[in-house]
């Protein structure tokens, strides 16, 4: 783990945008460029981070990742980002195959930002995506054949969307105890940035910590 840049070994190559990072409760938190591109999307997110990420630190393993620290008044919370894909392959699902803008989002600014331990609540890795078709009994009622998973909430239920269909941000909710009708007709980008802020509700904000307020 680094947790400044002057700290990263010499061999190792950062991703564009990510040569700053840190952790203060003093200053405003550090983190990636690319999501300025993406504030109509994601702007729960993107507000969270302003008021509560308390920075972000670089991981060094078989990839190289950035992790996002919040605390909700108890213990942390951690969200990882993995590099951005640059136009290469994944093995599994390509990444010509999803909507545009959500092409862009990979490309620039992560292959993936999920909670961690569980790999959830985020735009998942390309290589953990799935058909729909492969979460459901050959009699689930479910021909989803060529949609595909990007976003998990942690308890069996995904954000989906239709292969190669490029314009728009329009997807499926795949609920996974009413497997045979998926909620059709969705903005992924509204669901996925609701969900997510929904899921950090509980963070405290950088002032609290400081102050001590919780």
């Amino acid at each position: 783990m680094c947790l400044d840049v002057k700290d990263v070994p010499q061999d190792v190559v950062l991703p564009r945008g990510w040569e700053k990072f840190g952790l203060g409760l003093e200053v405003g938190p550090v983190y990636p460029d690319g999501w300025n591109s993406f504030s109509n999307e994601f702007s729960t997110v993107i507000s969270l981070f302003s008021e509560c990420l308390l920075g972000t630190v670089l991981l060094l393993g078989d990839a190289v990742e950035m992790a996002y620290v919040f605390h909700d008044g108890k213990s942390f919370y951690y969200y990882v980002g993995g590099a951005p894909v640059e136009g290469r392959a994944v093995e599994g699902f390509q990444l010509e195959r999803l909507p545009g803008r959500l092409q862009d989002f990979y490309r620039e600014v992560h292959d993936g930002y999920t909670f961690f331990p569980a790999r959830s609540m985020g735009p998942q890795c390309l290589c953990d995506q799935s058909r729909i078709s492969d979460l459901v009994d050959e009699d689930g009622g479910c021909h989803a054949e060529n949609w595909i998973t990007v976003f998990s909430n942690g308890g069996g239920d995904y954000v989906a969307v239709e292969a190669d269909k490029h314009a728009g941000a329009e997807g499926l909710i795949w609920w996974h105890e009413d497997s045979a009708s998926p909620e059709l007709g969705i903005d992924i980008f509204e669901v996925m940035n609701a969900w997510m802020g929904i899921f950090l509700e509980d963070t405290k904000s950088r002032e609290e910590l400081i102050a001590g307020n919780y």
